[in-house]
């Protein structure tokens, strides 16, 4: 059974070979953090692990934890809530498996506790932590932990499973291995409104009230639902964030004469390039920004600017 567990995920063999190999030898560590951009199947490796530890689809001893609250973060409640499940009794004797997702998203006193957890767990517990960005992650959480990357999947295995499901393989080479952005992009409209006015504000060079109104623009369209789920509305960010440096690297590739079937956006204008490490350095200003509250139109200018929008 074990041989078979992964065998309807895409992608990551070397982390399929692993895993099946030290869960036959008995050598699977207590705390596994898989690491990786979202919708490469980290969650799908998880449950699919957690089945196999428990023997059964739906155990009561497996428990999956989210970022919750309008913070979108892991808050002291749950932790706890957490630690006395662990230190209670198993209910089919095949011990428990947490899974927490957005590992990341924590406030300091939550991430004290699961270390404190992770320092000594119960003897037949598993902790397996999901993160996209395990920079944020507490050092001393990473060094108790077995780290698993994933990467990304290939273009044309996410154009295989667009096509399986009658979406249109389009959207594989915008996902950035991403088979989560794919699907998204695929059955979302509203995203396709994001990417059209994102490219405005790149392709022209408009005056600032203009510009300013269109950013305000795609502020409410981000926004919307943001209070509900912070982590979508995160996520929405960094796909924004995505399709900028995206962008900015075809215009860098037709600089240099690449090829245009490298181009992610063949379809859009050509301009003057901008230095790519310096795009990259707006984007993190602006990540820094949104993440202390700051209003996305009025971080956004940071990116929008100074960018020379001549079209070649």
């Amino acid at each position: 059974m074990i041989r078979n567990m992964f065998d309807s995920i895409l992608g990551n063999q070397p982390i399929k070979t692993y895993l099946e190999r030290v869960l036959k030898e008995g050598r699977l560590p207590q705390t596994l953090l898989f690491s990786g951009i979202d919708g490469i199947g980290k969650s799908l490796f998880a449950h699919a692990l957690a089945r196999e530890l428990l023997q059964s689809n739906q155990s009561p001893d497996f428990h999956i934890l989210k970022p919750e609250g309008k913070s979108g973060l892991y808050g002291i409640d749950t932790l706890r809530e957490m630690i006395d499940e662990d230190h209670a009794s198993s209910y089919a004797g095949k011990g428990k498996v947490f899974l927490l997702e957005d590992a990341h998203r924590m406030q300091p006193a939550a991430a004290s506790a699961l270390l404190k957890t992770l320092e000594e767990p119960s003897v037949e517990t598993t902790f397996i932590l999901l993160s996209s960005n395990t920079a944020e992650v507490l050092s001393t959480i990473l060094s108790r932990s077995t780290i698993l990357v994933f990467k990304p999947l290939k273009t044309s295995e996410i154009e295989t499973f667009l096509q399986g499901r009658g979406l249109s393989v389009q959207f594989a080479k915008y996902a950035q291995g991403s088979i989560g952005r794919a699907l998204t992009l695929a059955q979302h409209s509203g995203l396709e409104e994001q990417r059209t006015l994102l490219f405005e504000l790149l392709e022209n060079d408009f005056a600032y009230p203009e510009k300013m109104q269109k950013l305000l623009s795609l502020e409410t369209m981000l926004e919307e639902g943001k209070e509900e789920d912070p982590v979508r509305f995160a996520s929405q960010i960094e796909h924004i964030f995505s399709l900028i440096l995206m962008w900015h690297r075809d215009q860098n590739l037709r600089e240099a004469r690449g090829k245009e079937e490298w181009l992610f956006f063949p379809d859009t204008p050509k301009k003057h390039p901008e230095n790519l490490q310096e795009v990259e350095r707006k984007v993190e200003t602006v990540r820094l920004a949104i993440s202390r509250n700051m209003k996305i139109s009025t971080s956004f200018l940071e990116i929008f600017a100074c960018y020379r929008n001549n079209v070649l």
